[in-house]
């Protein structure tokens, strides 16, 4: 599996938190940061004052991979972006 970015994730990460731009249509990401534990992609998602910021956890690589893929899909989404638009 790969980030957004095309960086091969390994198999210990269980935390990815993508720093993002968004201009209420799309968005990009303009940084990845992958953590092991995923206490503190969590953490470094709340402590980021970058509002379109995104989140994905996983207790296994599998669950972690499962949901980033549902997350790019997402951020390719035009109802998704706009309840993104709405919420910040």
């Amino acid at each position: 599996m790969k980030t957004i970015l095309g960086n091969e994730i390994p198999t210990f990460i269980r935390g990815i938190v993508y720093l993002c731009n968004f201009d209420g249509k799309s968005i990009s990401v303009f940084r990845e940061i992958l953590c092991p534990i995923p206490s503190d992609a969590l953490w470094i998602y709340a402590n980021t004052p970058n509002p379109p910021s995104q989140l994905v956890t996983g207790k296994t690589y599998e669950e972690l991979c499962e949901q980033l893929e549902i997350l790019h899909k997402n951020m390719k989404d035009e109802k998704w972006l706009e309840e993104l638009a709405n919420s910040i």
